[in-house]
């Protein structure tokens, strides 16, 4: 079955004690049956011709890496190869995580590209030594089905920024983008919601990001010339400031300024023959620049939901762009796809490999797979399947399972304040009830989409697997583009790609892999403040944090709504009903999760009603404490006065959708019988107060 994807490509992830260890070859190898047995990944999609991955036993692999020549020239005979070399570009930093996962082992032999695959491979799985032989194949290119050009008025700042202004910097699309600030104002989105949003405003006045956060963004190429996104880059200093075509920083990649264009990228060596290095000749890789004219500009329009610079005064806002002082997250460009072309397995095992190796703590994954896939075992593993009743060959891709394993392994923490990378996915676009893989495994994120009417994007799939929701926004018709999500895009894109038309510097973008990236975002900004505040977490905790700070859904997941379905071009009813309890833990809210990491608890209100609510969880309610509010806070709740405690309980109206903190202050010990007695001693407890559409009438807590 070829493999096709939603938005770019598919890699499998494992890597935690809960799921088995990967039998790529299945059982035993029986005479006459070598290739059914020891084939993996995809078999009916397009490959490199002349090539074959292979997995070699531990001893033959230690064997060719001790300088063995027998060894090699055993297996070229066998297969009537020409050669045989490590299948990684370049061998990962960390050896010990990489045997961990077998990386070791994989080669890749060429031969003739006249020779069949299927011929060649039989012969290499005719070898004993031979564990799994994998095709070289290529991933199907992404294909936005709607880019649509900004038009705004003529641009103009919003400095000096207002005090009670409902937004956080002076960039002026920033009103356009509802799904960072949703006013509920119909001019911007017609089916707008307040407080449908991400929840990062308030959030914006704790971090923006921090530069020591980078972001890998696994995609067509980011627009390293974009006004919104040419300061927020990840920059290899060496190679910007090296010399052309060579590998100036020694990391075994030429001329990677900004990330790495993996896609048709080869192995420059010198003295190095049939799989073994002669001599102390550094292996380096060759690749195309990183090039984002090409295609729909899919990665740039990803990048700028991330970390787009805030407070410059030009084009849009970012979730963790920072605060207009140069201090956003840093995006590394990890370039997998190229207008019609791809990158292969082996290529992109390397990015992978290469994001971990050169500091990455996030992977921004907008893609997936279409497969019916419904367990772990079916995406890890692979093989003859019976659905729908017809019989079905699911692919499993051992190699970059084993590159995931290793970007996420603890023993490659990119980021003082996080044990552990963190890899975030899209959810899919197809509509199913279940996550597609590799998003839908119990140890990476995966992403579902709401629009600015708070309600399920009619596209976005749902169910097992899902683990959180974010904006993805929703095509309407053509007079009402502000429903998707603005974003960056890439002004000189090849014309003729798909979806392309007139300026596209800025755009409008919908589906999962628009949701996806909030929550990359929101994950930035998380281990920035973590930072900011001297904490660390383990990948775990923060990804527990992260899927509890989020905002009720299933209430407003009632009767039907009208949705406009770009695959078939005509309006659909979707039932709301069947998306409850389904989205995910809910949709994910940035001031929450800060708060979450701080460890300050956060009460729930309802906006425009007055709330008594019951903080005995939080601390004893003294009737004397005083309540203190800042001005900020003030302002982001529409406080008209300040909350009390009254009858053990705090009284609290907002008029506002948003975010901020109250102290409560008190004393304890004085002796009240003399002046100058004993004592007092005082303490303060602090409580986040979040305001929103919906709340719980005892002021839900996370």
């Amino acid at each position: 079955m070829k493999r096709i994807f939603y938005a770019l490509a598919v890699l499998t992830l494992a890597g935690t004690a809960c799921t088995k260890e990967i039998t790529e070859n299945g059982p035993v190898a029986q005479e006459g049956k070598d290739l059914m047995t020891k084939i993996v990944g995809d078999t009916q999609g397009e490959f490199q011709q002349g090539s074959l991955l292979v997995k070699l036993d531990e001893a033959t692999a230690a064997r060719i890496a001790g300088g063995d020549a027998e060894a090699v020239a055993g297996i070229l005979a066998v297969s009537e190869a020409d050669d045989l070399f490590p299948a990684l570009l370049i061998q990962p930093k960390n050896a010990e995580v990489a045997r961990k996962y077998g990386l070791h082992r994989w080669y890749q032999i060429s031969f003739d590209e006249s020779t069949p695959l299927r011929e060649a491979a039989a012969k290499a799985a005719s070898l004993p030594s031979v564990v799994s032989v994998q095709y070289n194949s290529f991933l199907e290119p992404v294909t936005s089905d709607k880019v649509v050009e900004f038009v705004p008025a003529p641009q103009t700042k919003m400095s000096p920024v207002p005090e009670d202004s409902p937004y956080g910097f002076d960039d002026p699309y920033l009103p356009y983008q509802w799904n960072l600030v949703n006013t509920g104002d119909k001019t911007v989105a017609k089916n707008a919601v307040a407080g449908a949003d991400v929840g990062v405003r308030d959030a914006w006045r704790l971090t923006g990001g921090d530069p020591s956060v980078i972001v890998a963004v696994f995609d067509c190429a980011v627009n390293s010339m974009h006004e919104d996104l040419k300061n927020s880059l990840w920059v290899n200093e060496a190679e910007l400031n090296g010399d052309v075509n060579v590998d100036d920083d020694g990391n075994g990649f030429i001329d990677d300024k900004y990330g790495f264009n993996f896609v048709g990228c080869t192995k420059i060596t010198k003295d190095y023959v049939n799989g073994v290095l002669e001599g102390k000749d550094v292996e380096a890789v060759k690749g195309s620049l990183l090039n984002w004219t090409k295609g729909s500009g899919h990665g740039t329009h990803v990048a700028g939901i991330i970390g787009a610079e805030n407070g410059n005064g030009t084009g849009v806002s970012s979730i963790a762009g920072g605060t207009g002082k140069g201090d956003g997250v840093r995006l590394m460009s990890c370039q997998i796809f190229e207008g019609s072309r791809s990158a292969s397995d082996a290529q992109n095992a390397a990015a992978f490999i290469y994001a971990a190796d050169n500091g990455a703590c996030i992977a921004q994954c907008s893609y997936g797979n279409s497969y019916a896939i419904t367990s772990d075992d079916m995406y890890i593993n692979g093989g003859e399947f019976k659905i729908d009743g017809k019989d079905v060959k699911i692919d499993g891709s051992p190699l970059e399972n084993a590159a995931l394993k290793y970007f996420l392994d603890p023993a490659n923490s990119n980021h003082q304040s996080l044990e552990g990378n963190i890899a975030v996915f899209a959810a899919g676009n197809h509509r199913q009830p279940y996550s597609s893989y590799p998003g839908a495994l119990p140890y990476v994120i995966s992403v579902t989409a709401f629009g600015a009417d708070y309600l399920p994007g009619g596209y976005t799939n749902y169910g097992p697997g899902c683990k959180v929701a974010a904006p993805g926004g929703e095509y309407f018709d053509d007079k009402n583009y502000g429903m998707m999500i603005l974003s960056t895009g890439v002004s000189n894109a090849a014309q003729g790609s798909p979806g392309i038309e007139g300026n596209q510097n800025y755009v409008y973008m919908q589906g999962t892999s628009m949701a996806c990236p909030h929550v990359s975002g929101v994950a930035a900004l998380g281990i920035s403040y973590a930072k900011k505040i001297g904490k660390k977490l383990t990948r775990d905790e923060f990804q527990s944090l992260l899927l509890t700070s989020v905002n009720e859904m299933d209430a407003s997941l009632t009767g039907t709504k009208d949705y406009y379905d770009l695959s078939s071009y005509s309006w659909t009813k979707l039932d709301l009903g069947k998306y409850k309890g389904k989205m995910g833990t809910g949709a994910v809210d940035a001031w929450k999760f800060l708060m979450a990491i701080e460890g300050t608890p956060t009460i729930l209100t309802q906006a425009g009603k007055k709330m008594s609510i019951d903080i005995s969880r939080y601390c004893n309610p003294y009737d004397n404490y005083t309540v203190s509010v800042d001005s900020a806070t003030k302002t982001a709740l529409g406080l008209a006065s300040d909350p009390v405690i009254r009858n053990g309980k705090l009284e609290i109206e907002c008029s506002k959708i948003g975010s901020g903190k109250i102290v409560l202050k008190g004393a304890v010990g004085k002796d009240a019988s003399k002046e100058d007695g004993i004592g007092e001693m005082s303490y303060v407890r602090e409580l986040s107060i979040a305001s929103r559409p919906f709340a719980t009438s005892n002021g839900g807590w996370l």
